[in-house]
């Protein structure tokens, strides 16, 4: 099975040198500056949080449960977009611990239905698109959001790098 690559993106060059500093030791992730078709051109697919995901591609959001959409729309995102899973409601969570725990969950879950699409097609996506004011990483924290990010891409590539 091909090894999937990640490509994180801001449209702040300086949020991107912040996360890249961060993140440096991975080296199946790539640091880009820039929004839609100029930082999206190589992916075959996209991280894209849920209710914006089925609003534009379709499909019905499951609380826990990410999905992989198809994007017909021609708009310049990858063909395949990976919905965030939703989460039940209840009141705001503030504890950065929590907070990137709950980061963690949302990517390994859209990381696992990668790893699914990939093992019934292989080799569908090789790289994935993750914007981070698109999925609204800039609002849940800079520190949770690398410590939640690190662990999901961690636990889907075997490795341990474990610099939070």
């Amino acid at each position: 099975m091909t090894a999937v690559q990640y490509v994180l993106a801001s449209v702040a060059p300086s949020t991107v040198e912040d996360w890249q500093r961060a993140l440096e030791d991975l080296p199946w992730l790539d640091f880009r500056v820039g929004a839609g078709s100029a930082v999206s051109h190589d992916c075959d697919a996209q991280i894209v949080k849920f209710h914006l995901a089925h609003d534009r591609y379709g499909g019905t959001p499951e609380v826990g449960r990410s999905q992989v959409l198809a994007n017909t729309r021609g708009d310049g995102s990858p063909a395949i977009i990976v919905a965030t899973p939703p989460f039940a409601g209840g009141p705001e969570i503030t504890d950065p611990g929590e907070l990137a725990e709950r980061t963690h969950f949302t990517f390994a879950s859209c990381f696992n239905e990668i790893t699914r699409l990939n093992t019934t097609n292989p080799g569908a996506v090789t790289r994935v698109l993750i914007h981070i004011e698109g999925l609204g990483l800039a609002e849940t924290g800079r520190e949770p959001s690398i410590i939640g990010l690190r662990r999901a891409l961690a636990q889907q590539t075997g490795s341990t790098p474990w610099n939070d």
